[in-house]
């Protein structure tokens, strides 16, 4: 991610020094860095030989990490949007733009949100998004969206649905990632904005998990100032 993370907020209670063992011995792209297998809990990963691809730096975060319940953070879902803006605005800016200040009331940051993550593969460690934003509605299926910055050029969005299940913590879990995913589209349609398509996002996670998302909505934009 971007060499100034004076903006990034790095996961608290240690969790950095956990992820970041070892770093040395394991450069991007291998073992802790690298693909993030399902169920499996960041803490609880171990040192590896640096693999074949050691030297290859992930462009985009892979998923979402949540806490596992055993101390750890796990994999929970897709980060299933790709944003670009090569302009003089920044990729952030840009997105703000949309999605907060007085000219977008129906999005808001005002709710609590589960505790989230991404895992910064050139800082080597979890960090927090940039932005968490809502649009409510009646009833559930809210959409809600991450965005992480990763150079003044590209952030990486996360969305989906907001839907009601009392089972967790926060009453409700994530789904709809492709309903989500488009509604954030519908609501980027201006001129300014442009949609790469077909777009398929590799999240190297495996088969049963993946299949358990469904349609993820994988998604490119790229931010084209007038």
């Amino acid at each position: 991610m971007d060499d100034d993370r004076s903006h990034h907020l790095p996961i608290g209670g240690g969790l950095e020094r956990r992820c970041d063992h070892d770093r040395e011995a394991n450069p991007i792209g291998t073992d802790i860095a690298g693909p993030e297998r399902p169920g499996e809990s960041v803490a609880a990963r171990t040192g590896s030989p640096p693999g074949p691809e050691a030297e290859r730096e992930r462009e985009y975060p892979y998923c979402v990490y949540q806490p596992d319940g055993d101390g750890g953070w796990g994999v929970t879902m897709p980060i299933n949007m790709h944003v670009t803006a090569p302009g003089e605005q920044r990729a952030l800016a840009a997105i703000d733009a949309e999605l907060a200040g007085l000219e977008n009331p129906r999005w808001t940051r005002v709710f609590p949100d589960a505790p989230t993550a991404a895992w910064d593969s050139d800082g080597g460690q979890l960090v927090a998004p940039d932005r968490s934003v809502r649009r409510p509605r009646l009833g559930d299926a809210w959409t809600h969206v991450h965005v992480w910055e990763l150079d003044a050029d590209r952030a990486a969005l996360h969305a989906h649905l907001d839907v009601i299940d009392l089972e967790y913590a926060y009453l409700h879990r994530g789904d709809g990632y492709h309903v989500a995913t488009q509604r954030v589209r519908e609501h980027l349609s201006g001129s300014n904005w442009r949609r790469e398509t077909p777009y398929r996002i590799e999240y190297d996670v495996e088969a049963e998990r993946r299949t358990n998302w469904g349609p993820t909505g994988d998604t490119k934009l790229e931010y084209v100032p007038d």
